[in-house]
């Protein structure tokens, strides 16, 4: 039955292509810009920690076990994320690695280019939807707004989950309206694609695109007062390819963990979230939209003029009336949900984010007939997220020595553009106004990513890696033991890296003479009086004996404080470059 499921809507997806192709030429911008966003860093920015370095790891230890089923990080399973982005940065690392040997020499470029896909998918979803719901060039200018956007530039830069569900969710979403806007004789298809989508979305982050669907598709029909335009997603291929897109993985991963990767990922993961601020990460409600301003710049400048002009829609009852629904139903119940659960992080709500750059682009088109007070608050806005994030730029390179001239310029450059698209915009341009607005962002994204922040001393792990590997320290017998414990360093090193506190450090690498790599938070050393001595004694011996110590400075941002890392080789002295 699957096989003749398969053949019949396996085309589904292709159709949705065709449909991004036919956006031409306005795609190939589309992809341009977001490319310029999404790459600015991927090459010269370390892995970062926490999450991307967890990730990272976890597809790296795929790749070396041949075990695509389990989740790991280093000796324990990860039972929180679903699979389906571990099995996308297989593929791109495994062709990293056919050109450059991007597995073994640990280069991040090659998982990040996953969530790049992610980003480009979601501007081009935009694309579409903007196009389809108001028109050439609409879709255009919602599709380089978002693209150059500062969120979804950040999440398209680093190896996790959240570029890629964006791009799943909206496509998601486009199937959804394809569905309730389209001809009968295609909504079957629609449907079919629609449970494609949502189970791929499952997939990569559980049930976060189903609920973007559900929250829009329940919103919808209960505004309108209609719910038979949702009878085909009854149609039984849709249910039964969502099934086998899901269900394998699931059942083998279940298996695989003892039944623990549901009952952790769920009880463990999900479930604290929605009661708590898990993990330290909690907000009041109100925290995603006071962060609107500057995540969603360049776009944020023709935001209010958007809502305005879907507000207007709306009551006159004109010819957008229906866009404008859609709109709200596929951002305002999604961005409430997050608003009100007490876990808060600033992407959780970058799913709803192609919707706004859908309105930021009626706003364009609706700019000169839009009331004064709506302009000037998205210029302000505007003005206010640009001196925000020149001001990250200078404090990043001020506080983290670096490059504090370069950082002084390009933070004017960004301020620049930024009021240049308000002149423009003021003036009636808007087309030279985005094209501007774009530019603030592109610049950002480029100073911030690909320049700045690579120059200041917040990795020690690359730091602490390039040292090892310039002294040629490590070998396939090397046993490595740290107490800085932060993943990126095993992401770095090597997967048998062994992460641990100082006391167990020192209890297990006492004999001098082993072949060992030993890496030492001194920061995090044992204060009171005993324990201080020991750990005074054992470095102390350690300095005497090992055929070669360093120690590097930094500081560590997960932590929020300056480190000193000391390291330290031991065994064969004569084997070693000292």
């Amino acid at each position: 039955m699957g096989y003749i499921v398969q053949r019949r809507y396996g085309a589904e997806m292709m159709r949705l292509v065709r449909t991004v192709m036919q956006q031409r030429p306005g795609w190939l911008i589309v992809v341009a810009v977001t490319l310029a966003a999404s790459m600015a860093g991927v090459f010269s920015l370390p892995a970062l920690d926490r999450d991307e370095a967890r990730f990272a790891q976890a597809t790296a230890q795929m790749l070396e076990t041949g075990d695509w089923v389990r989740i790991s990080f280093l000796d324990e399973d990860r039972n929180k994320k679903p699979v389906g982005i571990h099995w996308i940065q297989l593929a791109t690392v495994s062709a990293g690695e056919a050109i450059s040997g991007a597995l073994e020499n640990r280069q991040i470029w090659a998982w990040r280019l996953a969530s790049t896909l992610g980003a480009v998918l979601a501007a081009l979803g935009t694309l579409a939807l903007g196009n389809r719901l108001l028109g050439h060039p609409a879709g255009l200018y919602a599709g380089v707004l978002l693209g150059a956007s500062v969120l979804l530039g950040i999440e398209s830069g680093i190896a996790k989950t959240d570029a890629m569900l964006a791009g799943l969710t909206i496509w998601a979403l486009y199937a959804l309206i394809r569905l309730r806007t389209g001809p009968p004789e295609a909504a079957k298809r629609w449907a079919v694609a629609l449970w494609v989508l949502m189970a791929l979305g499952a997939l990569v982050k559980g049930p976060v695109t189903p609920m973007a669907v559900a929250l829009a598709a329940i919103g919808l029909a209960l505004w309108e007062q209609r719910w038979n335009w949702l009878r085909p997603l009854a149609f039984w291929p849709g249910p039964v390819l969502a099934t086998l897109i899901l269900l394998p993985w699931l059942i083998s991963v279940q298996i695989a963990t003892g039944g623990d990767f549901l009952r952790e990922a769920l009880g463990d993961d999900l479930g604290p979230k929605l009661v708590t601020g898990h993990e330290s990460h909690g907000g009041l409600p109100g925290y995603h939209i006071l962060l609107l301003s500057f995540l969603f710049f360049p776009a944020i400048l023709f935001l209010p003029a958007g809502l305005r002009a879907g507000i207007s829609a709306i009551r006159s009852g004109g010819e957008h009336a229906a866009a404008a629904r859609m709109l709200i139903v596929m951002s305002i119940p999604f961005w409430i949900v997050f608003e009100l659960l007490p876990t808060k992080l600033p992407h959780y709500v970058l799913p709803a984010y192609p919707a706004l750059a859908i309105f930021a682009a009626w706003g364009v088109l609706a700019w000169q007939a839009t009331p004064a007070l709506w302009r000037w608050l998205g210029a302000g806005l505007m003005v206010a997220a640009s001196l925000l994030l020149g001001a990250i730029l200078f404090l990043l390179s001020h506080q983290y020595n670096g490059p504090v001239v370069l950082a002084s310029v390009l933070a004017v450059m960004i301020i620049a553009a930024a009021i240049g698209a308000i002149v423009l915009a003021t003036r009636s341009r808007t087309g030279p106004a985005v094209l501007c607005a774009v530019l603030a962002g592109l610049v950002w994204q480029t100073a911030g990513r690909g320049i700045i922040a690579p120059q200041t001393n917040l990795f020690p792990s690359r730091d602490a890696a390039a040292l090892v590997h310039a002294q040629d320290w490590l070998s396939l017998q090397t046993v490595i033991r740290s107490s800085y414990t932060e993943p990126s360093l095993a992401f770095a090193l090597r997967s048998d890296t062994d992460l641990m506190d100082f006391p167990a450090l020192a209890a297990l690498s006492g004999d001098f003479s082993a072949e060992q790599l030993l890496i030492i938070d001194l920061s995090r050393l044992p204060q009171e009086d005993e324990p201080a001595s020991v750990a005074a004694s054992f470095l102390d011996a350690l300095r005497a004996n090992a055929c070669g110590v360093r120690e590097i400075e930094g500081f560590n941002y997960s932590r929020g404080r300056a480190t000193s890392l000391l390291i330290a080789r031991t065994g064969d002295c004569a084997a070693v470059r000292s």
